[in-house]
């Protein structure tokens, strides 16, 4: 048997506005969430929710989309998996910030689908590191996901009947080739059911083996208008009625397949072999090359320093826990990702990178507030004023 599991990512950064929400929810995560609903095809589909998502989902009058997810979860169609509330890049901030994105993420994502149950974690942008996956093992998760193409380049092959393993957590590898070959090209589901099955019988033969497809779940129907029933409806379609190729959860393929320790190297689903040479693994987020990116961390640290010392003065008694919980949560936010990707060479959008930044100086004004200490307001705007130096300089000298 050949078995595939899908996993879909869906997100949108705390920043996005309001109309953009509405737009994908009609094009993409209503019909999306139908589709995975459907008992008619019985999908099994690993799926992943932001937070960030789901509260503005609930904000602008969304609820059935995550009823339909929920009540998918419910019937066995769909697993969730969980991530950091707010799409932060995980190898890139502390473990106590990482634990409490976590946190967040789940408690909130269980308030409005009781079946949100996840056992395994897609870190945003599937950024991967080794102490990331032992921290999370830690925690107690069966499975995290990250590419393929960073372990192909370092060990020269892609495993298919057997799942890394670091630890006690299993590192799932997403095919980068067949992922990006739906995700950048235009086919019908039937047509590419068949494509993959002969594939992956050309690859392994008669042996048991598997792929992992992963994207944007806004492939479907957003960044490909119809695409949710010109391919993923269709796909799984064939799926449900095919006696060679099975599909099934990630949690459910770690099961089927032997685990071995094996050395995944850190990078991202974004990364090229490029990348991989020039030792930069997270280049659309912390490039070595890219000095926006520096000047963005020294901000966004300076402010996580502030919200520290503020957290200890509440142990000490001496601020309110209302005026924390509101710089908390502010900081939380301010932690995504994509303020660092519209900054890179590909994506360069300096009202983006201002946007993230603004964020940030929300954080040190309540916590300048927080702790009567106006010189974090100053330090911040000097910092900031950085950030707006390297984005004109890029933005007019290329």
């Amino acid at each position: 048997m050949k078995y595939v599991a899908i996993l879909l990512h869906i997100y949108q950064p705390p920043t996005q506005i309001g109309w953009v929400i509405d737009q994908i929810a009609k094009e993409c995560y209503l019909p999306l969430s139908t589709i995975l609903n459907d008992p008619s095809i019985s999908p099994k589909v690993t799926l992943n929710i932001n937070f960030s998502l789901t509260e503005q989902l609930i904000k602008h009058g969304w609820k059935e989309i995550l009823d339909n997810f929920n009540e998918a979860a419910g019937k066995g169609f769909i697993e969730f998996t969980s991530s950091g509330a707010y799409h932060p890049i995980f190898p890139l901030i502390p473990e106590e910030e990482i634990k409490r994105q976590l946190r967040l993420n789940e408690a909130g994502n269980m308030t409005y689908m009781p079946n949100f149950k996840p056992q395994g974690v897609f870190p945003p942008e599937m950024c991967y590191s080794t102490p990331l996956a032992m921290l999370l093992a830690k925690m107690g998760y069966k499975w995290v996901i990250t590419d393929d193409l960073p372990f192909s380049y370092y060990h020269g092959f892609v495993p298919y009947n057997f799942i890394p393993k670091v630890g006690n957590i299993r590192v799932v590898l997403r095919s980068n080739l067949h992922s990006n070959d739906i995700s950048f090209n235009s086919y019908k589901g039937n047509e590419f059911f068949y494509k993959l099955l002969s594939d992956m019988e050309k690859w392994f033969g008669e042996e048991e083996g598997y792929i992992v497809i992963a994207m944007d779940g806004e492939t479907f129907g957003h960044h490909h208008k119809y695409y949710h029933e010109k391919f993923l409806r269709a796909f799984l379609c064939e799926a449900a009625n095919s006696d060679k190729l099975q599909l099934v959860t990630i949690s459910e393929l770690v099961e089927k397949f032997e685990a071995r320790d094996v050395f995944v190297p850190p990078s991202t689903w974004s990364a090229t072999a490029t990348d991989l040479a020039n030792d930069d693994p997270y280049p659309l987020w912390q490039s070595k090359f890219n000095p926006i990116h520096a000047k963005q961390w020294e901000l966004l640290f300076f402010a996580l320093e502030a919200v520290k010392e503020a957290e200890d003065k509440l142990r000490q008694k001496q601020i309110l826990k209302e005026e924390f919980e509101k710089l908390r949560l502010l900081m939380d936010k301010a932690l995504y990702s994509c303020q660092f990707w519209w900054a890179s060479a590909w994506n360069f959008d300096p009202s983006q990178i201002y946007r993230g930044a603004f964020l940030i100086l929300d954080v040190l004004q309540v916590a300048a507030e927080v702790l009567g200490k106006s010189e974090y307001i100053y330090r911040g705007r000097e910092l900031f004023l950085n950030i707006i130096m390297e984005t004109e300089k890029r933005r007019f000298c290329g």
